[in-house]
């Protein structure tokens, strides 16, 4: 029986601009080591105070289960839209229903690194990948601002206000016998 080359499976460079073939969805907050490739959550491409340095996870070091909840958090359209990532994941929880960043946090899996050592991957060629402190120069240049700008300030944060109470007398000690 010959093979209809139509029906067969295609493979080699030209897969991916086949009709009906899967693009790959190329994310932001993802990246890799310069050092090996180890590849990287970016939390925070810059930290409060040091411009040069960023916060990171390495996600291969998460069980599986957290492993996949946080790539479906970083890969979710609320991930997507937030210009740092970790102010998302503040607001999710992993499927055990621990908090992702305070758990990421507590347990050490964010990492200092310098901004020059991460190289961001937004695409599969050389022109896809960029260092993140060219990518922070490139932001900071196109919003007007330096780059120790674009580091998330405690104070900068929304905080609804807090309110004083007046201490309630314990029960206990206001009733006399």
């Amino acid at each position: 029986m010959p093979v209809n080359l139509n029906e067969t499976m295609a493979m080699g460079p030209d897969v991916g601009r086949q009709e009906g073939a899967i693009e790959k969805k190329w994310f932001k907050h993802v990246g890799e080591l310069a050092d090996g490739g180890a590849k990287v959550v970016i939390l925070y491409r810059t930290v409060p105070g040091e411009p040069n340095n960023c916060l990171v996870v390495g996600s291969k070091f998460l069980s599986d289960i957290y492993h996949d909840s946080l790539m479906k958090a970083l890969e979710s359209e609320g991930g997507q839209a937030e210009f740092e990532l970790a102010n998302f994941l503040a607001r999710q929880t992993f499927p055990d229903g621990v908090n992702m960043l305070q758990m990421l946090h507590s347990e050490n899996y964010i990492k200092k690194f310098k901004t020059s050592e991460v190289i961001v991957t937004y695409g599969p060629l050389k022109e896809g990948r960029m260092p993140l402190n060219k990518l922070n120069e490139q932001i900071a240049r196109d919003m007007n601002v330096e780059v120790k700008d674009l580091a998330m300030n405690e104070v900068e944060e929304k905080e609804a206000p807090v309110k004083e109470t007046k201490k309630k007398p314990s029960a206990k000690k206001t009733s006399k016998k």
